[in-house]
């Protein structure tokens, strides 16, 4: 079972809007650019955020069916086509008053219920739904976000072993936005794209 990044920093870095900062290096964990997170095989297979979502969605509604889901992550670097190894999808529940993150690593959906469940007063919850995102016929994906950006997505396709992170949340005026962020010549490049279909 892969180790989840705990809820409660995630949560955090959504509420700021996904322009979080560098995670620091935790005992245990594996820092992979931007975000802290579980272990990746280096042989992984990669996807893009939507791709992958119907398997998170299914454990999100074992979990709970009034989950809906409010932020996407990338757990590892994002490349030009705007594919990563993992990516973390994060949900609220009104029943459960709580958040529940799912590691989708490789296309193999996690959710452990020692780290990947937090719970939160009514207030959080509240606010964390109204900002929940559209259903995914209404999100632009993470190739399209990277293709439409005007300088992350082109500084990745000019240099192929550059890192990024994106992250899509509605936190950020109410619309769903990815943000995107590299590093070009040592500076933090930081991009929003919006992410509402048509």
């Amino acid at each position: 079972m892969f180790r989840i990044v705990a809820v409660l920093a995630l949560l955090v870095f959504a509420l700021a809007g996904c322009a979080g900062e560098e995670a620091p290096e935790e005992p245990g964990g594996e820092e992979q650019y931007g975000v802290m997170g579980p272990e990746i095989p280096a042989d992984a297979p990669r996807g893009t955020a939507l791709e992958w979502l119907p398997a998170a969605d299914g454990l999100a509604a074992d979990w709970r069916q009034d989950a809906e889901l409010y932020s996407v992550a990338s757990l590892a670097s994002v490349d030009a086509g705007g594919t990563a190894q993992g990516w973390l999808y994060s949900y609220v529940s009104e029943s459960a008053g709580a958040v529940a993150s799912v590691a989708v690593i490789g296309g193999r959906p996690d959710l452990d219920p020692e780290s990947g469940i937090q719970q939160l007063p009514e207030p959080d919850v509240e606010h964390i739904r109204s900002n929940a995102l559209p259903a995914p016929e209404d999100l632009v994906d993470s190739p399209e976000a990277l293709e439409q950006s005007e300088d992350v997505g082109p500084h990745l396709r000019e240099n192929p072993g550059a890192e990024a992170a994106a992250g899509l949340d509605s936190f950020s005026g109410g619309e769903p936005v990815w943000i995107l962020s590299t590093t070009r010549d040592g500076e933090r490049l930081e991009e929003r794209v919006p992410a509402a279909a048509g």
